[in-house]
């Protein structure tokens, strides 16, 4: 089955970021001289995406200005004669079919959402990558994790496929850590562990939070229960749950997770990023 369709979740507050994503999306704050997730979106590009459905956060624009188009500003570099930035953008333009759906600002939260409201767009009986769009792997190899996770996918039976990094041990109790069976080639995803206490983790293999799914996962997705603790919804759960069900492949980052959750990553990220600019 192949993979055409990409769903990125764009519609969290970044309270973390705070003051400056009272003005700006966190999606949107420059790796360089651009947005985050624009390296979402060209590792979705490379890994063969021709559609992009973005969930955005309710009355929000500013993804659909930057990859739809401003009218306003286009009319303007026209006006001045400014020919190649407005080349630019229109490349930009081109890249994919986008399209944006909005998770409403009430009711329910967690991880699950996005995907939720965006399922109402995904065509039966088809796979697409789901993923964040504050957070990417930088490869200056000319690879993509997102391509060769499509890859092994495309290649296997499987109904799904996670996209997994090693961590040191003393890491592990800040993510979900998955469980695997490493007897099947490729190996299969048993379960995810959250933040395991120190001695308890079942590999030293990472949940990334970026997946290819097919349709009939949808189901554990729309059915997934609150977290009794926070009350959340979280799309690990659906994951884990569809995994003891259907065989959900694992396949081994090659490249450097960086992301834009908090300022000291952000910053980082920045550097990692103009090492190679």
């Amino acid at each position: 089955m192949k993979v055409k369709t990409a769903v990125i979740f764009a519609s969290g507050y970044g309270t973390r970021m705070l003051p400056i994503t009272a003005a700006v999306q966190k999606e949107l704050l420059p790796i360089l001289n651009r947005p985050v997730i624009d390296y979402v979106v060209a590792d979705c590009l490379r890994a063969g995406v021709e559609r992009i459905i973005f969930t955005i956060r309710e009355g929000s624009h500013s993804l659909q200005d930057y990859y739809s188009g401003n009218p306003a500003l286009e009319a303007e570099l026209k006006s001045r004669g400014k020919s190649e930035a407005l080349q630019s953008l229109k490349l930009i333009h081109s890249q994919a079919k986008f399209e944006y759906i909005e998770q409403p600002s009430t009711g329910k939260y967690g991880t699950a959402v996005p995907l939720q409201v965006a399922a109402k767009l995904l065509e039966p009986d088809t796979a697409f990558i789901t993923c964040g769009g504050d957070d990417f792997l930088y490869r200056t190899d000319g690879g993509s994790d997102l391509a060769d996770l499509v890859n092994a996918f495309e290649a296997s039976s499987a109904d799904g496929a996670i996209l997994t990094i090693e961590r040191p041990t003393e890491e592990l109790s800040k993510y979900g850590v998955l469980d695997i069976d490493s007897n099947t080639k490729p190996a299969r995803l048993k379960r995810i562990v959250e933040k395991p206490e120190l001695g308890s983790e079942p590999s030293n293999l990472i949940n990334l939070s970026k997946y290819v799914l097919t349709t009939k996962l949808l189901d554990y997705v729309l059915k997934v229960k609150a977290n009794e603790r926070t009350g959340e919804y979280y799309i690990t759960d659906a994951v884990e749950e569809a995994a003891s069900d259907h065989k959900i492949i694992v396949t081994r980052a090659k490249g450097e997770y960086l992301d834009a959750g908090s300022m000291q990553s952000w910053y980082r990220a920045n550097q990692r990023v103009g090492e190679h600019a």
